[in-house]
């Protein structure tokens, strides 16, 4: 019995062995067309990444172009939104995607970097009619003596972030402290390598001026969602001296960045709203005349906050995307205008958004 049945059992292992082997095969290849189609999508990917960075070195060119005959060809001496820069998107179809770019003044938030820059002194006899400014002395650390920068960032802090249980002069006083050029704490409240030393990661306070919005998160008491709280009013430009807000382009929804300037006893938020609100067509033609629409008269704002007020800008932002085959890059782009209307790149900052 045993000797008949064996060649039968001897079958059924080859027929199974035989269908493992070929499972086997079967899933090699699965495999393999698996790989060889991610490596096609991989590569797919990558060359439509270099064209689309491509697309967007290109669309700078073209907003540098654009900037440029857009104020070559006005007599304007100011900025506002009704000139041809700031109208709508830019949009351009490009093969298997589209491409688009807008341009915002630089000039119309609060830059992080002039937190450093020391306030001016008015002279009594003044009367806030010009001619009666002196520097102050820079901030020294243990004097608690804040710039004009610290309380304007301060009133946007305090009428922008919530739930939030560090006072904002602390806030203020962090950032003063990563930016100055020294390693000693403003005061108490400060923080320097001291701080960040002790950190997960460790690192050092670059006692420069921030490069990038993100680095502020990297500051102590910043958050990511204090970043995206903070964001639609404050910017990076690479000179802690460009504290101006040219009232022509603030958007009303923006009009804190203002009042940080102007708060007082008599001037609130709604009179600064108001203010943007009956700005005519094509702005203002000097901040004196922003001033009498906000309070009636233009005596209402100290001289020194006057002159960090403007009607004009020279520092605009272009952020284009270009999108192909679901391949998506972003590019912002900073620009600095000098006296011949000639732009020239700051900065490029590449990311997905």
């Amino acid at each position: 019995m045993n000797s008949l049945s064996s060649p039968h059992k001897q079958s059924g292992t080859v027929l199974i062995t035989v269908v493992l082997i070929a499972a086997f095969v079967i899933v090699l290849v699965v495999e393999s067309i698996k790989t060889v189609r991610y490596q096609k999508q991989l590569s797919n990917n990558l060359i439509n990444r270099d064209q689309a960075y491509s697309y967007l070195m290109g669309m700078e060119e073209l907003a540098k172009i654009l900037l440029k005959r857009a104020f070559d060809a006005t007599d304007e001496d100011t900025v506002h939104l009704n000139q041809p820069w700031a109208q709508q998107e830019i949009t351009f179809p490009i093969d298997g995607g589209v491409m688009t770019a807008t341009i915002k003044d630089m000039q119309s938030c609060f830059n992080l970097n002039s937190i450093t820059k020391p306030g001016k002194q008015e002279n009594e006899n003044s009367n806030g009619r010009g001619g009666g400014l002196i520097p102050n002395p820079s901030p020294s650390p243990g004097k608690g003596q804040e710039t004009p920068g610290q309380e304007s960032l301060g009133v946007i802090i305090d009428n922008t972030l919530e739930n939030t249980e560090i006072q904002s002069d602390e806030l203020t006083i962090s950032l003063f402290d990563w930016i100055d050029d020294d390693i000693e704490p403003f005061d108490h409240r400060g923080a320097e390598d001291d701080y960040y030393l002790v950190m997960e990661p460790p690192y050092r306070a670059p006692n420069a001026p921030i490069a990038h919005i993100s680095e502020l998160v990297t500051v102590k008491g910043f958050s990511n969602k204090a970043l995206t709280q903070l964001k639609p009013f404050i910017c990076v430009l690479p000179e802690p001296e460009v504290d101006q807000i040219n009232v022509n382009t603030v958007e009303e929804d923006n009009a804190l960045v203002i009042y940080s300037i102007v708060k007082s006893q008599n001037i609130k938020l709604e009179n600064v709203q108001q203010a943007l609100r009956a700005r005519p067509e094509n702005g203002y033609e000097e901040v004196r005349d922003f001033i009498d629409e906000l309070s009636g008269s233009a005596n209402a704002v100290s001289q020194s906050n006057r002159e960090r007020l403007s009607v004009t800008s020279d520092f605009f932002e272009v952020s284009s995307k270009a999108e192909i085959g679901g391949t998506r890059v972003a590019m912002k782009t900073l620009f600095q205008r000098d006296g011949n209307n000639n732009f020239k790149i700051v900065s490029r900052y590449f990311g997905r958004e």
